[in-house]
């Protein structure tokens, strides 16, 4: 691409932007369009127009917009997390779980564990939620969705034991989570898991 392609399409990318900003939605979206069909690799309006899209509730071309953004720059977080957020706004849930594991493994991040663990919540993939949260507990812990794990559990025949896990996380989590406590007393077991009794004769000989 020649240099003055490559400038009219920034001149209409700012254009887009400031119409954007004095909040003329449409006329932006025509300026980084028209953007895109002088440089197609200007990947600020294929973002902004991904937003834009997403704003006017056009989840179609808010994915394909997004997605092309990734495909020129598959390390661009800020626009997998938005295209997280347009799936699920689509019902698009196993799409967003994708992208969310994708995010966890180009780096960690606690709200995108968070959100793992409620979007498997929301489909009744109890254990997948539980298995998120375990791999986001050192990012940021959520002591409530720990406890709504563990009512899940207790209603569950033979999972008393995984019950009493999700309350103890929702309380190491928060330890004035009231709630958890509660549970715990009403199942009759410590609100900590009690020594192993090999430890503790171990550490006495020691």
């Amino acid at each position: 691409m020649n240099n003055d392609l490559r400038r009219a399409a920034e001149e209409h990318l700012q254009r887009g932007n400031q119409f954007d900003e004095n909040g003329h939605a449409e006329h932006a979206i025509k300026e980084w369009q028209e953007a895109i069909d002088l440089n197609p690799n200007c990947v600020e309006a294929h973002y902004n127009l991904g937003i834009a899209y997403a704003d006017e509730g056009n989840y179609a071309l808010a994915i394909m917009e997004l997605r092309e953004v990734i495909r020129l720059d598959s390390l661009d977080l800020d626009a997998r997390r938005e295209l997280t957020e347009v799936y699920l706004e689509a019902q698009k849930p196993e799409a967003a779980i994708n992208q969310l594991r994708q995010i966890l493994n180009i780096a960690p991040d606690g709200a995108a564990a968070r959100l793992l663990a409620q979007t498997y919540f929301d489909l009744e993939k109890w254990d997948e939620a539980a298995g998120a949260l375990e791999a986001g507990a050192m990012l940021e812990p959520d002591a409530d969705l720990w406890f709504e794990l563990g009512k899940v559990y207790e209603t569950q025949h033979h999972r008393r034991d995984d019950a009493i896990l999700a309350y103890r996380r929702a309380l190491a989590a928060n330890p004035e989570h009231d709630d958890a406590a509660s549970a715990l007393q009403r199942l009759r077991v410590p609100i900590e898991e009690p020594p192993d009794e090999d430890e503790e004769a171990f550490a006495e000989k020691e």
